[in-house]
């Protein structure tokens, strides 16, 4: 196991409230992330920080951690990005790697949000893909949105399914920005974050109307699990820069809770003298060579198809609550896993050896 003494979080990212077009206030969506048992929950309004201009950021009484970041995009309503770590908005940038440049320049970080959102069944609600691949200088990536997944599932009669369970109905990452992903991951390490995109928003089919996602369904769905140092979490100064920190350097793994709690899962890797690390970054490019043999140990709460993915290809792959599979070669390395006919867990890089891959 790890030696460091980490501490596992979980929570969910990408939140709106009354301060754009969400349907809850803060109070509201503070409460149900306690009833749901969360450490920390990251909103993100759009263009706007006006929850920490109101005192809602930091820790709450009920146990929850709440990070305020915001909603940044293109004069086109495309590109968006969410924003942490910042004191203001980048007021004025529409072009993305303006934004994307002038949040790095105040300290803060970023993650491309619903890249691959292509739904155009719904024209009230036109699809806000990220449309601008050759910009640079961004942390990360919303891999798994949760809102976009649902919304781009809603067709024909199964749509009555989807209002009755929508978590149930929810599909997996999209096949291609996940090879996007892995392909970037070859050259820089690039985060992965999962994305609720709560808003609790009334919607209409026909003579139905209902808010299918209403705050205690949507905090029940897609969540990032983190691993901070111990240490800081409790302290308050320092819960925010190890939070940023963590999502910014991919210390964790994403999960569907729909699926299966996932907390308390660990995915880790160690070399042949019993050194162990979480997934993530290295602290630099310039590291001394891999100690092969190295194992990649998953350890999972619940049964699942698990699987071994290295550069972008499946290399391995069990039906199984636990597996330890030898790393002889460098590559980029991630963990996938699968129950109740889809996917449950992903997690983030490990770098073995150095860029590029």
């Amino acid at each position: 196991m790890p030696t460091k003494t980490l501490k596992e979080i979980c929570g969910c990212i990408h939140l709106h409230t009354t301060f754009s077009d969400g349907g809850c206030d803060y109070d509201t969506i503070i409460n149900t992330a306690g009833s749901a048992g969360l450490d920390y929950i990251c909103v993100t309004d759009h263009n706007n920080l006006g929850g920490r201009d109101a005192g809602f950021d930091g820790p709450r009484g009920n146990g929850v951690f709440v990070l305020i970041g915001y909603e940044h995009n293109d004069a086109k309503n495309h590109n968006h990005y969410l924003a942490f770590g910042v004191d203001k908005t980048a007021n004025g940038s529409t072009d993305p790697q303006e934004y994307v440049d002038a949040i790095r320049g105040m300290g803060g970080i970023g993650f491309l949000a619903h890249p691959a959102e292509k739904r155009d069944h719904i024209a009230s609600l036109p699809p806000y893909p990220w449309t601008r691949w050759d910009v640079d200088g961004f942390d990360g990536i919303e891999i798994w949105n949760q809102i976009s997944d649902w919304m781009e599932r809603l067709r024909g009669w199964h749509s009555l399914t989807r209002l009755i369970s929508p978590n149930k109905k929810l599909g997996d990452a999209p096949p291609e920005l996940m090879e996007r992903w892995d392909a970037l991951n070859r050259r820089r390490f690039v985060s992965a974050i999962g994305g609720v995109d709560a808003h609790s928003r009334k919607f209409k089919r026909g003579p139905f109307s209902c808010v299918v996602f209403p705050i205690e369904v949507e905090l029940r769905g897609i969540r990032t699990h983190l691993f901070v140092d111990e240490s800081e979490w409790g302290d308050a100064p320092m819960m925010a820069g190890a939070l940023i920190a963590a999502m910014r350097d991919g210390r964790g793994f994403i999960s569907n809770f729909s699926r299966g709690d996932a907390r308390g899962s660990k995915i880790f890797l160690t070399d042949k003298d019993g050194a162990a690390r979480y997934p993530g970054r290295w602290e630099s490019n310039d590291q001394p060579p891999p100690s092969f043999p190295m194992t990649m140990r998953v350890e999972l709460t619940h049964k699942a198809k698990i699987v071994l993915i290295r550069n972008g290809q499946t290399v391995q792959s069990a039906k199984a609550t636990s597996v330890n599979w030898e790393i002889s070669e460098n590559g980029v390395y991630r963990v996938e896993a699968y129950r109740n006919s889809g996917a449950w867990i992903y997690s983030n890089p490990f770098p073995v050896g150095n860029y590029p891959f």
